[in-house]
């Protein structure tokens, strides 16, 4: 939050605006400031954005730029010398507004709530319930297991309602699959200050920001919230059973000694991440390798790759990053790719944010929430509509409506550009299926880093190995030194290998086949009283950054916890019938998504074809349907004799 400073330099300021000031969200900020309409009426309209495109001049002619830079100044200098803001909270209609002028298009009220809460106009505070269980003298122990971004969103919603809680992690520090991928060039494919909690900034240093700057973020995230002092590291959950006579869940646990424990919780919040156990195929040939193999997610310390003859199996999200920050080192790098990927081009990738822009983060009310919605704007809604199906659309596979023609058109001509001469490579590297199939990639010097000369990208896969390298699926034998699996995680399989049994037995992977998870909201499943997921089943949003969502689970499930301690429930449980539909649903609309067609391979799927990691809803419908639990969608039961936690 921006604290006023009435000693505020006013040249820094006015330095600052004219370096690095967005004209779209200054707009929005002196609108806040000043009251006026002028500033979000036709006269000072911004162009639309195109792309993924900054457009700090808001494609306005120099001489409305440069009063409207003017302007924010004053306006700015009189807030940081006592005028208070003339519009602190804005209606939704008034929102409607000024988000339709920060992106240059109209924009629907409907995002007012989600956007006012994300921006930090009207946050969500839980209300604190730790008088109550005092008063009542209630045990209310809830355990978290995992310390990722979901479960420290958890932690800290439950911190602030007074819900007791301990946290369990398997790992030595916070920040799940970001503390355990150390791979070189792992960075974030969401621009950083939107992949970043909403009630936490950051200044980063880079626009796509380095794992190591992600890790230390989640590690100062725990100290600064007070959560560190509840988890438990090194402890790694592997059951849990609900006592129905008890209203609690036995949890039972193993250290890193071997020590077993078991702990008894009112609540459960599973939040182990959906990228959390690498998928690492058992081949032939293996213990006979001569060389190093090892998963990308589990680099070894002090790896030397220097002078190295290097297999990198796969062609996804961490194989492009792993391939452009080793190929200089390597002597020869062989690429096994069983399937191209779309790549979209983006100038800021590697860019470090300028200083003045941090100044104006840091100086400039409501600035840094007007912005980030930009970045949500971009990288989320307008990817949405190019994912659903034109069932009238007939293009065959390339493209399933007409926006998302328009992206193979781009990204088509960007890979021909940046490969122009290599019709080798064109051939291998332009997919057959259409944009948002699966995920979408940034280039970060992949096409550059294939069109090297000591590197070659092989359309096989992995099927064995031999003492002095890698047999490919083709039967291509390659001598290699060493073998980097790029091969991604069990995402399907949703909390293996954790066992939960719920009320009269009811085994949690039974029911789920293994990889078939369902959930309502993918957060609470029949026959599981008091036992909430998050990044469950079906909970992958269709573009954006997934910490949008996970702290709308986190408000979701700390909300129905505060539901029970003030009306003195001991169990929650979803009924059948609304969990039914709400999985009906989504299967059906999930059909309708681009990556739910035949023919799109992805891991988004289980191996009868059904979707079980995307959810098909526009963010916005997904944050309204968990603003706040229906109390319809439960079957409760009041406590029992009030129980000490163990």
């Amino acid at each position: 939050m921006t604290i006023p400073d009435p000693a505020l330099d006013a040249q820094r300021l006015r330095a600052a605006v004219e370096q690095a000031g967005n004209i779209p969200t200054l707009l929005s900020v002196l609108h806040q400031l000043t009251g006026e309409d002028r500033w979000v009426s036709e006269d000072y309209r911004p162009a639309r954005t195109k792309g993924f495109e900054e457009l700090n001049d808001g494609g306005l002619d120099p001489e409305r730029q440069a009063v409207v830079r003017e302007a924010a100044v004053a306006a700015v200098l009189a807030w940081h010398r006592g005028t208070p803001a003339a519009v602190p909270d804005p209606s939704d209609e008034v929102m409607a507004r000024l988000m339709s002028t920060t992106m240059g298009e109209r924009v629907d009220p409907a995002y007012a709530p989600l956007v006012a809460e994300q921006a930090g106009i009207r946050p969500y505070v839980p209300e604190d319930v730790s008088s109550r269980l005092a008063d009542s003298g209630r045990e209310f122990p809830v355990v978290v297991v995992g310390a990722g971004v979901s479960g420290l969103l958890a932690a800290i919603d439950l911190r602030r309602a007074g819900i007791p809680f301990t946290v369990l992690e398997k790992n030595s520090e916070v920040g799940g699959t970001w503390w355990e991928n150390r791979y070189p060039g792992a960075r974030v494919d969401i621009p950083s200050n939107l992949y970043s909690v909403s009630f936490a900034p950051h200044n980063w240093s880079e626009h796509f920001s380095r794992r190591d700057e992600i890790s230390a973020y989640f590690a100062d995230l725990a100290d600064r919230f007070d959560v560190r002092r509840s988890i438990r590291f090194g402890v790694e959950v592997q059951s849990a059973e609900w006592d129905e006579a008890a209203q609690r869940w036995q949890v039972s646990t193993v250290d890193g000694s071997g020590t077993r424990a078991t702990l008894h919780a009112a609540a459960v919040v599973t939040a182990v991440g959906l990228h959390n156990r690498p998928r690492i195929p058992e081949l032939s040939g293996r213990e006979d390798f001569a060389g190093e193999v090892f998963h990308s997610a589990q680099w070894p310390d002090g790896v030397d790759l220097a002078g190295k003859r290097v297999a990198v199996v796969g062609a996804g999200a961490s194989a492009m990053q792993v391939v452009s920050a080793v190929v200089d080192e390597v002597a020869e790098l062989t690429v096994l790719q069983r399937a191209p990927q779309w790549v979209a081009p983006n100038e800021y990738y590697f860019r470090p944010v300028p200083p003045d822009q941090h100044w104006l983060f840091d100086h400039v009310p409501y600035y840094r929430g007007w912005y980030r919605f930009r970045l949500y704007w971009l990288y989320t809604e307008r990817l949405y509509p190019a994912q659903v199906v034109d069932p009238g659309w007939d293009r065959g596979r390339n493209s399933v409506n007409g926006l998302s023609d328009a992206f193979r058109k781009l990204f088509t001509g960007y890979l021909r550009m940046q490969l122009d001469g290599r019709e080798d490579l064109v051939e291998k590297s332009l997919p057959d299926y259409p944009v948002l199939g699966k995920r979408l990639l940034l280039d970060n010097g992949w096409f550059a880093a294939l069109r090297k000369p000591h590197v070659q990208l092989l359309t096989e896969g992995l099927a064995g190995y031999t003492p002095k390298g890698i047999v490919t699926s083709a039967g291509t034998e390659v001598e290699v030194d060493v073998v980097i699996l790029c091969t991604g995680f069990h995402q399907q399989r949703f909390l293996a290998p954790l066992e939960i049994t719920g009320r009269e037995g009811r085994e949690l992977r039974r029911e789920w086949a293994d990889e078939d998870g369902r959930a309502h909201l993918g957060i609470t499943a029949p026959g599981f009283p008091n036992l909430f997921f998050l990044y469950g089943p079906n909970t992958n949003p269709p573009g954006g950054s997934w910490i949008t969502i996970a702290e709308a689970q986190a408000k979701y499930v700390t909300e129905t916890l505060v539901g029970m301690v003030r009306a003195g429930v001991g169990a929650v449980e979803v009924r059948q019938e609304p969990f039914e539909a709400y999985n009906r649903e989504l299967d059906e609309a999930n059909a309708q998504m681009v990556y739910g067609i035949d023919g799109v391979d992805n891991y988004y799927r289980n191996a009868t074809g059904r979707v079980v990691t995307n959810a098909p809803w526009p963010v916005l419908r997904y944050w309204t349907m968990t603003a706040a639990p229906d109390p319809a969608d439960f079957r409760t039961t009041p406590a029992a004799v009030p129980a000490a936690a163990e």
